[in-house]
């Protein structure tokens, strides 16, 4: 087989196993020398494979329990505009583990900029004679993975497949029923297959399936066709479709699922099979429960498809507790305003846990029933005027923090949030033995979230406990403002402050428009501690303009990590003052608002005449037409720049879309209008026709803090009372 990059062998031990905990391949290593390559007891301990589990093959490889093998792709067949089959040629050993077994998944490994990616995938069929398998992903908008395989993989490149694991053994009911979404479709797709080739299962199969393709799309036709084979084989196929693209179908709800459950229901409670995205699974998890399906005859599994994270298939239990009876449209605590409340009473703070903890109990579910849990944290406030976050809790309410910002346009992506748990970093440290220890981990997630220019949406959380720790940047990369005697300026305006701050602070910048400010970590109420972040770590992109080469003249430039730093992250009723977050840049953000925003770089006439505009009376618009220009520029720059960056276009839809599955949840989605409305073409979005939008802050959120109070009690401990 061919190959073009390193072996599996040579792979870096500083490398991420496990994108979900952030889990490196050197502490597995280190955990499975402990427990003896016991893969669970691994998982436990590190935290890696208990979220989406496409890891484990992985973790079970460096464990010397599992096996990985080289692969070779055969052949790439488009489907349609979103799905592509991919079939593999592998190594014999690993078809040892297919079994007579349909839906089994396999873990595909490969190298995307010079770095191991791996995404799990069902296998939809196999060729034993010529150790085929064949895969079948569909290409996500913002996933890594995905759009490189369809885009960019060849047969030169590398690949490794695990042996198969998974699937449905034969089953003794008579029918089996598969209800999916999306992608989902995949495991009903091998089922049928398995069947239509002679594999032994039920007798009739029930098949209900709930999408956006197109009637005619390659996925749809490889299922009929699967179908059809399997009716041929003699299994009495019952096939149902819901287009959800169409505003005339029932509405993806509990009370559809609930009802749709309540036609295929047999007197003995057929096997079920579903698979979709994890709103999807929510909604059915409830519903199999209203309708006493047997936990024995469930099998879930949950893909995630978000930015970065591909489509992996994972076997999750139905076991959890949830809360059914609680109206959270009215339950969730309502913020007084966007800026973070004072320190709440030990009652307020157990109002807020509790409200807190039911929309988890009802969304999430958890293995240790509401009462016990709700109980425990009584104690724990009553002890000790606080309580501790489990991490799937602070995991799920820093996911929901993100989904309540009324500010943010991109709440559709809220479930990719890669939750980074640092509360205990640095315990028994000093003061600057601590803020160093927080410096390191935050360039840690500059590296992970800036991800080659691949952004990918990360949030860490320090410690909330005394004495409190503040990140005094309003964002990990910023540039700094330098003050002229004549009152203009160099560089930003808006970071004047927090520049002279830095500088008081003993920080000497070279003076350009485009100094990155060091990071001031502040314990306590000591000065802070300054840090400067290494030109390596941090990612910029130049512009240039597509048609016109004089724009590079201009030295513009900007950074492709938006990581907000100084927000708390109140979350029920603790408050984690130290969370910086970050998703990816909309391109408006750069050009209209920070390049040519007049009290911030000003950059208009200059983009103007560099770009050959008449900027005289005679054209009254020309301002209009350099701010086209300047947004044109910033995204083709980081489009070819290869940095993920979206169109305030693109994002408005994005937006209505997060607006429809939060509605068909009936959740009700707040917004900041003048935030959300983009700042260019605003009438074409359909958010600035939206006038039903309430400024509503739910808790959990993320709130500011007095930073410029801050800076100034800084200044006056340095210098006397500040004149700023």
């Amino acid at each position: 087989m061919k190959t073009a990059i390193k072996s599996a062998g040579e792979i870096n031990n500083d490398l991420v196993v496990c994108r979900c905990a952030g889990v490196l391949r050197s502490e597995i290593a280190a955990q499975a020398k402990l427990v003896n390559g016991d893969v669970e007891a691994i998982c436990q301990s590190t935290g890696a494979g208990v979220t989406c589990g496409g890891c484990i093959p992985i973790i079970g490889e460096i464990a010397g329990r599992t096996r990985m093998g080289r692969a070779e792709l055969v052949e790439k067949i488009i489907l349609d505009r979103q799905h592509a089959a991919f079939r593999f040629k592998v190594e014999e050993e690993l078809l040892e583990g297919l079994v007579d077994k349909p839906c089994q998944d396999t873990l595909l490994e490969t190298w995307i900029g010079g770095r191991p990616l791996s995404r799990s995938y069902t296998i939809t069929s196999s060729c034993r004679d010529k150790l085929e398998l064949e895969i079948i992903v569909r290409r996500e908008p913002n996933g890594l993975v995905s759009r490189w395989l369809h885009d960019t993989a060849n047969n030169e490149h590398f690949f490794r497949l695990s042996a198969p694991f998974g699937g449905i053994s034969k089953v003794k009911e008579d029918r089996i029923v598969f209800a999916a979404a999306g992608i989902g479709i995949t495991p009903a797709l091998a089922w049928l297959r398995h069947r239509a080739f002679g594999g032994d299962g039920a007798e009739r199969c029930l098949v209900h399936w709930w999408n956006r393709a197109e009637a005619d799309s390659g996925l749809v036709k490889h299922l009929e066709a699967a179908i059809d084979g399997a009716r041929t084989a003699g299994v009495d196929v019952e096939f149902t479709r819901s287009d959800t693209r169409c505003t005339t179908s029932p509405r993806l709800s509990k009370s559809s699922c609930d009802l749709w459950l309540s036609r295929v229901l047999s007197v003995d409670r057929d096997l079920i099979h579903v698979c979709g995205p994890q709103g999807f699974m929510d909604l059915f998890v409830i519903a199999l429960d209203c309708q006493d399906w047997p936990k024995e005859q469930r099998v879930l599994a949950s893909f995630i498809s978000s930015p970065g994270a591909g489509a992996g298939l994972a076997s999750v239990q139905a076991s959890h507790y949830r809360v059914e009876r609680f109206d959270f449209r009215t339950d969730p605590i309502v913020a007084n305003g966007f800026t973070l409340d004072s320190a709440a009473s030990p009652e307020r703070l157990l109002c807020e846990a509790e409200a807190f903890l039911r929309q988890y109990y009802f969304e999430e579910g958890a293995e240790t029933p509401y009462e016990i849990r709700i109980d425990d944290i009584r104690s724990q406030i009553e002890a000790t005027g606080t309580y501790s976050h489990t991490q799937a809790e602070l995991s799920f309410g820093a996911r929901l923090a993100w989904r309540n910002s009324a500010r943010c346009i991109g709440r559709f992506f809220w479930q990719s949030l890669t939750v980074r748990d640092r509360r205990i970093l640095g315990e028994g440290l000093g003061e600057a033995q601590l803020a160093h220890a927080i410096f390191e981990d935050l360039l840690e997630h500059i590296r992970f979230a800036t991800n080659g220019g691949d952004i990918r949406a990360a949030l860490t959380v320090f410690r909330p406990r005394d004495p409190e720790i503040r990140i005094l940047n309003p964002q990990l990369i910023l540039y700094a403002g330098h003050r002229n005697s004549d009152g203009t300026f160099i560089g930003d305006p808006k970071n004047v402050e927090l520049t002279e701050l830095a500088k008081a602070l003993g920080w000497q910048p070279s003076g350009t428009c485009f100094d990155v400010l060091p990071l001031m970590i502040r314990i306590g109420t000591s000065l802070p501690y300054i840090f400067e972040i290494p030109k390596s770590e941090i990612l910029e992109v130049e512009l240039h303009h597509p048609d016109e080469t004089s724009v590079a003249s201009l030295g513009l430039k900007w950074f492709a990590l938006p990581a907000v730093s100084d927000m708390a992250l109140d979350l029920g009723g603790i408050t984690y003052s130290a969370a910086p977050s970050n998703g990816f840049y909309m391109g408006t953000e750069i050009g209209s608002f920070n390049i040519a925003d007049p009290q911030r770089y000003a950059q208009l006439e200059n983009f103007a005449h560099a770009m050959n505009l008449d900027t005289s009376g005679v054209n009254p618009l020309w301002r209009d037409q350099a701010m086209v220009e300047i947004n044109r520029s910033v995204l083709h720059s980081f489009r070819c720049a290869g940095v993920r960056i979206l169109d305030h276009h693109a994002l408005s839809e994005w937006f209505r879309r997060f607006r429809e599955d939060e509605e068909q949840k009936s959740r009700p989605v707040y917004g900041h209008w003048p935030w959300i409305v983009p700042p260019m073409s605003a009438n074409l979005s359909h958010i600035w026709h939206n006038a039903d939008l309430k400024k509503v802050m739910l808790k959990p959120g993320f709130f500011y803090q007095n930073r410029k109070s801050a800076i100034r009690e800084c200044l006056e401990m340095i210098s006397g009372p500040s004149k700023l």
